[in-house]
């Protein structure tokens, strides 16, 4: 009993620095977090920070990932009778698209969508400076100068930096079928062709296409446009 006694004064002692080590270690511990705390808080939000921005700098450095490819060139007339050229527009960015205006579904609510993009590059301050856009007709026959005007009026076209460009049929379509938008004539005085834009930098290349389709719902004017002011910034 004596020696038991003995025992549990001896692990008493024991154990009494231990608890003491503990509470003096935790003491130290809240003393440092109050010292340090803040300052290692700061730090970790300027971290966050920082990797936002170069999260976002390197999303836009890959906004166009796919290598530039030089853009066919041409030549075309606009309403003016004067001569459009691709190395003549080089300086802008543009966005190039071929329709007819006699097509029953999908030219007219595309041409729309342009007329919006119109919108937006103007209240950025670069529509016609920095940037245009260009409606290529490929069915020059029945689209005069007479009827693109009328049919540009309709969408409220501003010719400071919306060309509509013609020329004969047959070089129309095959710079058409070069910018990759086939034509294929059938009855009635239509066509069957991709309905598409495509994206131009200002040294000449193609950078993108947005395929429209007749997915017109799913296409935002104000995206188009933010390309081509990033574009033009570069």
């Amino acid at each position: 009993m004596a020696g038991g006694g003995n025992e549990e004064r001896r692990d008493s002692k024991v154990r009494e620095p231990r608890t003491m080590g503990r509470i003096g270690g935790e003491q130290m511990k809240s003393d440092w977090l109050k010292k340090y705390g803040f300052m290692i808080a700061v730090a970790v939000v300027l971290a966050v920070v920082a990797a936002y921005v170069v999260y976002q700098y390197v999303r836009s450095e890959d906004r166009f990932p796919n290598s530039p490819t030089p853009a066919p060139d041409f030549a075309l007339e606009n309403l003016d009778g004067e001569q459009v050229t691709l190395a003549g527009t080089n300086g802008k960015v543009r966005l190039m698209y071929f329709f007819f205006s006699h097509c029953p579904d999908v030219c007219p609510p595309t041409t729309q969508i342009l007329s919006k993009v119109q919108q937006h590059l103007k209240d950025k301050g670069v529509f016609g400076t920095d940037t245009m856009l260009m409606s290529v007709t490929f069915d020059p026959a029945r689209d005069t100068v007479v009827r693109l005007r009328e049919y540009a009026g309709k969408f409220e076209a501003d010719f400071s930096g919306w060309q509509f460009l013609r020329g004969e049929e047959s070089y129309v379509r095959g710079v058409a079928r070069e910018y990759g938008v086939e034509v294929v004539p059938v009855e009635d005085g239509n066509f069957i062709h991709q309905n598409l834009y495509v994206l131009l930098d200002k040294e000449g290349n193609i950078r993108h296409y947005y395929f429209v389709g007749n997915q017109l719902e799913s296409v935002d004017p104000v995206k188009i446009a933010d390309d081509m002011i990033y574009l033009a910034r570069k």
